[in-house]
């Protein structure tokens, strides 16, 4: 899956950030979601230069991830500002909010390798997301490029599913899982590109 996204035209991925970025933005109006949980999309992640202003302009309250030495994850609120953190990631310069910031979240934006209709998710193998998954009831999106979203994918005992995707072409098409239940109205709006909708 790395070799595919790194392989894929520059033009074709800034089409594909543009479609997530906005696509991204409209989930988090539908939503209604005050605070939003996002990540900082590094090298050929979905979203690209784009997510994060996107999620800015949207969302009350933005938090983003501080990478920690045990590879758990911190938040900290997004004020317009980075700094560098472990592995050369760019990280919110706010305060850190804890570990258990990301409960109060409405709307949690993932990153990700890809995502079947069962929810399954494939991260980069570090396991940051598959330890904040359990802290949050909000709903858990995770955005992707073209070809991304597969009909099978090995799962782990710790593997946390997700409730759905979002995948990137020049337009963004949403894909909901079985990952987990839906009690939002406003997720009808988007029917899985897979059900005809």
């Amino acid at each position: 899956m790395r070799s595919v996204r790194r392989a894929m035209p520059a033009h074709a991925r800034t089409a594909a950030d543009r479609a997530l970025a906005d696509a991204a933005a409209d989930l988090v109006r539908r939503a209604g979601a005050a605070t939003v949980a996002a990540y900082v999309p590094h090298g050929p992640e979905p979203g690209g230069e784009f997510l994060v202003p996107a999620l800015a302009t949207v969302a009350e309250r933005l938090l983003l991830p501080v990478l920690l030495a045990d590879n758990d994850l911190d938040w900290a609120e997004y004020d317009g500002t980075f700094t560098t953190g472990r592995f050369g990631l760019r990280e919110p310069a706010g305060p850190r909010l804890g570990r258990d910031a990301v409960a109060g979240a409405g709307l949690v934006l993932l990153p990700g390798l890809a995502v079947s209709p069962a929810g399954t998710r494939l991260g980069q193998g570090g396991g940051s997301y598959d330890r904040i998954l359990p802290r949050t009831q909000a709903t858990t999106i995770v955005l992707l490029y073209p070809g991304e979203y597969l009909a099978d994918l090995p799962a782990e005992p710790h593997d946390q599913r997700v409730c759905g995707a979002v995948e990137g072409y020049d337009t963004a098409h949403v894909h909901w899982t079985n990952g987990c239940s839906m009690t939002q109205h406003w997720h009808s709006k988007y029917r899985s590109a897979n059900d005809g909708g």
